[in-house]
């Protein structure tokens, strides 16, 4: 997979000026990438979007779970009742 970005920072640079970056990056929501003799080897991206990345690879294997005919979780109203002890109200 190929993410672009329009920043991108060498590796020393980044170290240079991680503090900045960063507080950059969470500030605007726009992923920077770094480079390593030219290759990127990481991305750096806000908090919000890391969370939204994890949700959406944990629906991915949900889905793929069912396709492929697997037990994909708990219903809805039985995770209620372990939760809350009770029927859904």
């Amino acid at each position: 997979m190929v993410c672009t970005t329009e920043t991108t920072y060498s590796i020393v640079e980044a170290r240079a000026r991680l503090g900045a970056i960063a507080r950059e990056v969470s500030a605007t929501r726009e992923p920077v990438a770094i480079t390593d003799h030219g290759q990127t080897v990481a991305i750096l991206v806000s908090p919000a979007d890391a969370l939204e990345l994890q949700e959406l690879r944990a629906l991915a294997a949900y889905r793929a779970r069912r396709a492929r005919g697997e037990d994909a979780g708990v219903p809805h109203n039985e995770a209620y009742r372990l939760i809350f002890g009770e029927g859904e109200a």
